[in-house]
């Protein structure tokens, strides 16, 4: 497919990034067909501080612009310097895959002549490229919104079906990972299980913190594992919550390692455990083997991609709802037991046969 003539010459792009973890690993396959039809433009990304760290090493990716909000770019001064900034840049194109109208104004106010976004949330007016978004029966999967807008726009062929997305680290990372997995007492041939129990979108999204350690018992006994508990810093008392609850000891990493370190801790795992959340996203992109616990969600859309996944899910009425509290009993989460996650998880152990070496 030839891009059409508006897009001929086109030398440097500005992307906007997504502002959650798991959004911005869905959206790298956008971001990879978009390198794919520019292969010799500059692609740059304007992204927050919180997901800037997954694009490091990343082919499709020139360089990045942090968008700080809470410091230099701060009110109405900071705004204006981010805009100066990227006024000097004098992009040819802004493919802009967050949704929110402050993504169009920053790019209609950076002078940007192609402006290519889906015409949410008021900003219509403000692109160029305005693409009426498709209906999730259209795309189906989150990771097919992010190809559509740029299939719709004209900039790529017709997508075709993604059934996984890759992330992949340094030779210094995985040595980092090394030597930090060493610190921690779990080096040498150690099954590891990493839990990542948190989930910023909001406690409806949260699998139950006592089953979280009922379960890390029973994988501990079963596989004579060990536990890795993962999170934010926010999510530390969570993780110490799940510890208390334990008959055995786990470690726990919550709120110690930047993205890039918890991408090479969870690397050194086996197998892990998680809500859906962005470290889902994070270890199915590694290839580590994932069993997924939903509840207010739905899998079919932002569920986890890749062979070596599995989903835990019981059919209620009431979800998916998308909430971010439960307003009734939780009972989406609640008739998850112990016993059905830890089958899950042997059974896809036993399915990819992993073992102490791998």
């Amino acid at each position: 497919m030839a891009a059409p003539a508006r897009f001929a010459n086109v030398q440097r792009i500005l992307v906007r990034a997504t502002n959650w973890v798991g959004d911005a690993v869905m959206s790298l396959p956008a971001l990879e067909a978009l390198r794919a039809r520019f292969p010799r433009a500059e692609i740059v990304l304007l992204s927050k501080s919180s997901v800037s760290e997954l694009y490091w090493y990343h082919p499709a990716v020139n360089r990045q612009i942090i968008y700080k909000p809470a410091s230099e770019h701060r009110g109405p001064r900071g705004f204006a310097r981010l805009i100066r900034e990227l006024r000097a840049e004098r992009f040819d194109v802004a493919v802009l895959f967050q949704n929110a109208f402050q993504a169009a104004w920053i790019a209609w106010r950076a002078r940007i002549p192609l402006r290519i976004g889906y015409a949410t949330d008021g900003r219509g007016a403000l692109l160029h490229e305005a693409v009426e978004p498709p209906l999730p029966a259209a795309y189906g999967h989150q990771v097919n919104y992010y190809l559509q807008l740029l299939f719709r726009a004209g900039l790529t062929a017709k997508p075709q079906p993604v059934e996984e997305i890759r992330l992949r680290l340094s030779e210094s990372e995985g040595a980092w990972a090394e030597k930090k997995i060493e610190g921690l007492g779990l080096s040498g041939p150690r099954f590891i299980v990493g839990m990542a129990p948190g989930a910023a979108f909001g406690p409806a999204k949260r699998w139950p913190f006592e089953r979280f350690a009922g379960l890390a018992d029973r994988l501990i006994g079963a596989l004579n594992a060990d536990v890795l508990i993962f999170g934010s810093a926010a999510e530390r008392p969570l993780a110490e919550d799940i510890a208390s609850a334990m008959k055995h000891t786990p470690v726990i990493s919550a709120g110690e390692t930047s993205l890039r370190q918890l991408l090479a801790l969870m690397a050194r795992c086996q197998l892990m455990v998680t809500n859906d959340s962005g470290p889902m996203h994070l270890a199915a992109a590694l290839g580590v083997p994932l069993v997924a616990i939903f509840g207010s969600t739905d899998e079919r859309a932002t569920g986890p991609l890749g062979k070596r996944v599995r989903v835990v899910k019981r059919e209620v009425a009431c979800s998916p709802c998308g909430l971010r509290e439960c307003p009734i009993d939780f009972r989406c989460m609640n008739e998850i037991s112990v016993e059905e996650a830890f089958q899950a998880t042997l059974e896809l152990v036993k399915r990819w046969n992993i073992t102490h070496e791998l």
